[in-house]
């Protein structure tokens, strides 16, 4: 069940390191603004779901799936704090396959489609942000798709490494294991393996 929670200062916070937000559109976004939690294991989103909306994660982590014959498969793993939502779904291209789980208990502001329209439509500081998170965006699926394409385990693990550090003491090896497309079994050696080396060359 949802829960409604205060304040939405990290996500102002995050908005003003792209572009510096004025004191109206402060205002604005604290008048208008939904704020939720959700807890861990629970869908934010899942393909049943009508309302179209982008959701800033204050605290906690996410992971987006897809099933395919009835199995999950992970497509991107994020932590706070990071804009999330179904790009597909809210520029008004269709429906989208995609669930978004909450990975630890987490903490959202709701920005809906009405009012993301309505924002790009009448602040600049917006239009500017949403570029920035459009290209941020694009490298992010960049280098997925380039992890994707990597042939060993071990080298996609340590393509992970060096692209997510931060998210490896946060995401489960499991989830980990389907985002990078190999078993956790195989990835647990290939952790094991490196452990080694690095222990030997220090």
């Amino acid at each position: 069940m949802l829960k409604y929670f205060m304040p939405v200062t990290v996500f102002f916070s995050y908005l003003n390191q792209i572009y510096p937000l004025k004191e109206h559109l402060v205002t604005y976004l604290s008048e208008k603004v939904t704020k939720i939690e959700i807890k861990k294991g629970k869908y934010l989103i899942s393909p049943l779901d009508k309302e179209d909306c982008m959701y800033f994660l204050v605290k906690g982590a996410v992971r987006g799936f897809t099933k395919i014959e009835n199995k999950k498969i992970t497509t991107w793993l994020e932590v706070e704090p990071v804009l999330i939502g179904r790009i597909r779904s809210i520029d008004g291209q269709g429906i989208t396959e995609e669930y978004i789980e909450a990975i630890e208990d987490c903490e959202l502001v709701v920005i809906n489609k009405e009012m993301l329209t309505y924002l790009y439509d009448n602040y600049f500081e917006i239009n500017y942000i949403g570029r920035v998170l459009i290209e941020r965006s694009y490298a992010a699926a960049e280098e997925r798709a380039f992890i994707a394409r990597i042939p060993t385990a071990e080298s996609k693990y340590l393509r992970f490494l060096k692209t997510y550090p931060h998210l490896i003491e946060r995401i489960p090896l499991r989830l980990i294991a389907s985002f990078l497309s190999v078993s956790e079994e195989t990835l647990s050696r290939v952790r094991t393996k490196i452990a080694k080396c690095t222990v030997f060359t220090e």
